[in-house]
C-alpha cells in the first residue's frame, strides 16, 4: 500500500482512488441483501430506475433484483466499471453513463419511474449543485415517480464533534472514515492500511457539504416535488434531528 498525502481530491478521483477497497468497506454482501428488501417496499411500481452516484452497484444491483430496469450514473470511471463488473457477476444487465449528477444528459427527461440517490452522494454537492442536481432529478422522473434520498445527518456531526464515522476492518485492512469539521464545509477523509503496516497508510481527502434537512425540503419543493417524508433508516422509521446517524429522504413528482 502506497503512502499518499492529503491533499483534497476532487469527487471523481477521490472515488476513482479508492474503488480497489471500496466493496469490502462497505460489507457489499451484506449491504445488499438489507437493499433488496427495503426496495421492494419503498418502490411500490417496478419500472425504468435511475441510481444516481452508483459506487460499485450496490444500489443499482438491488433494484434489478427486484426486477427494474436501471441506469447507473457516476462522476468517477472506475466505479462505473466497478458497477458493470458486479452487475456482470448477479448475472444482471445495467446501462452505465459517467457523469455529474447536475449534468445528466438531457435524452434521460422524464425517462425514470424511480430514482435512488443514497450512499451520502448528495454530500459532495455546493448549495448551487444541490439545487441543479434536485431540479435534474424532478425532470427524470415522469410524473409520479418517486426520489429516495439519503445524506447523512450533519446537524448532529456538526453539533457533537462527530469526526469518526465508521472503522472497519476487511482482509487484513484497516478502514477509517473520519472528518474534519470546518464552518461552512468537511473534509472527509479514507485512512486506510495493512493490520500489521500502520506507518504504510493511504489516506484520501474529499469536500462534503453538511446539507440540512429544512434546506433539502425547501430545495425539494423548489424543484416541484410533493409528498416529502424524512426518515431514519430504510425502514422508514422516524427521523430524529438530535440523534439519527442518517437521514433518508422519500419525495414524488
Amino acid at each position: 500500500m502506497k503512502k499518499t498525502g492529503n491533499k483534497l481530491l476532487s469527487s471523481a478521483n477521490f472515488y476513482d482512488d479508492v474503488s480497489e477497497f471500496y466493496e469490502k468497506m462497505i460489507d457489499f454482501e451484506k449491504n445488499l441483501q438489507l437493499r433488496v428488501k427495503a426496495y421492494k417496499n419503498i418502490f411500490e411500481r417496478v419500472g425504468p430506475a435511475a441510481d444516481l452516484g452508483c459506487g460499485v452497484g450496490l444500489d443499482s444491483i438491488a433494484l434489478a433484483m427486484n426486477g427494474h430496469d436501471v441506469t447507473a450514473f457516476d462522476i468517477s470511471p472506475k466505479m462505473i466499471i466497478k458497477t458493470k463488473k458486479n452487475a456482470a457477476k448477479f448475472g444482471l444487465t445495467i446501462k452505465t453513463e459517467v457523469s455529474p449528477l447536475e449534468s445528466i444528459p438531457a435524452a434521460y427527461k422524464n425517462n425514470f419511474l424511480n430514482v435512488v440517490c443514497v450512499g451520502n452522494t448528495i454530500a459532495h454537492l455546493n448549495d448551487s449543485q444541490l439545487k441543479k442536481t434536485l431540479k435534474k432529478i424532478y425532470g427524470l422522473l415522469k410524473p409520479g415517480g418517486k426520489l429516495f434520498l439519503h445524506i447523512l445527518n450533519y446537524e448532529t456531526i456538526r453539533k457533537q464533534n462527530k469526526r469518526i464515522n465508521n472503522i472497519a476492518v476487511r482482509d487484513g485492512v484497516t478502514i477509517i472514515r473520519f472528518y474534519d469539521v470546518f464552518e461552512q464545509h468537511l473534509n472527509f477523509n479514507i485512512l486506510s492500511f495493512k493490520v500489521e503496516e500502520p506507518k504504510n497508510f493511504r489516506l484520501v481527502t474529499t469536500r462534503h457539504y453538511p446539507h440540512t434537512k429544512n434546506e433539502i425540503r425547501l430545495l425539494l419543493k423548489f424543484a416541484g416535488f410533493n409528498r416529502i417524508k424524512f426518515s431514519k433508516n430504510f425502514d422508514g422509521e422516524n427521523f430524529n434531528l438530535l440523534d439519527s446517524k442518517d437521514m433518508f429522504i422519500t419525495a414524488t413528482k
